[in-house]
């Protein structure tokens, strides 16, 4: 029986270059889980009131904690409830962060925006000699929103990433019928695309639950917002920018002690 060299040399470069290219769309880089962390949120973390609304800090998303969708991300979600007690529609004109150095940010609907901001507030605290890091201090946020979560970890694996995987194959045997082994620079960029397919899904997620500004509370309604910060260590408060009938004013969740040490390293303050 003749059995052609090429035909194995093609085989075994495919299957190491599936190999390596499963791990490498597995390590790194945010995806999609393929279901939520549930949780369930008892009590709010903060609340606030003034003559016209009532405010409620629900709850923050962090990093792989309770109620996250995606894997690693660089981002926080402030899931904020505003009740209009007024008998006029009220507009909700922005909503505000203040971290603990006095940094103020604001929502963004960009996954590249969002990350690109938690890199500068990484920068920011570095040069002051404190550590950030996303998903640190949890417990504290657990404790104060008294939050149950499920853990599910399971990470989808798309029908693209089969798409590019199989032609990869093409590539890879191409490589091997002209007798080189080119393996490293294929396998690198199916893992760069499956990243970029990755962050295509997560961004489209982000635009779909993001509320866009301004937005409008009905007359005795409810109002809930949904919003994407960068990173914000230990916040201290949620300003909430808003007009109504009487005028411009501004609601102020105060997040000090209930958010206390969120994403800060022990030991580094």
């Amino acid at each position: 029986m003749n059995i052609d060299s090429n035909k194995i040399n093609r085989a075994s470069i495919f299957a190491l270059a599936v190999c390596l290219a499963t791990a490498l769309s597995g390590c790194g880089g945010t995806k999609l889980l393929k279901e939520q962390k549930s949780m369930e949120v008892t009590t709010s973390i903060a609340t606030t009131n003034s003559d016209e609304l009532f405010g409620s800090l629900d709850w923050v998303i962090v990093r792989d904690g309770p109620g996250t969708w995606a894997k690693n991300a660089d981002w926080d979600e402030y899931l904020v409830t505003i009740v209009n007690e007024t008998d006029t529609e009220v507009h909700i004109s922005g909503v505000t962060v203040v971290d603990l150095l006095g940094n103020r940010l604001e929502p963004e609907s960009q996954r590249k925006s969002l990350v690109k901001g938690t890199k500068r507030t990484a920068k920011r605290y570095k040069d002051e000699h404190i550590e950030v890091k996303a998903g640190v201090g949890t417990g504290t946020l657990i404790a104060a929103g008294a939050a149950v979560g499920v853990v599910g970890t399971a990470v989808a694996v798309g029908a693209a990433q089969a798409a590019v995987l199989t032609g990869a194959s093409t590539a890879g045997g191409a490589a091997a019928a002209a007798g080189g082994v080119v393996l490293l620079a294929p396998v690198l960029v199916v893992g760069g695309i499956v990243r970029g397919v990755n962050n295509s899904k997560v961004g489209k997620r982000i635009e779909s639950r993001h509320t866009a500004m301004p937005a409008a509370v009905e007359a005795d309604g409810i109002r809930q917002l949904d919003l994407f910060f960068p990173l914000a260590p230990s916040p201290q408060r949620v300003e909430i920018a808003y007009v109504s009938a009487s005028g411009e004013g501004v609601l102020i969740i105060e997040t000090t002690q209930a958010l206390n040490g969120l994403h800060l390293v022990p030991g580094t303050l």
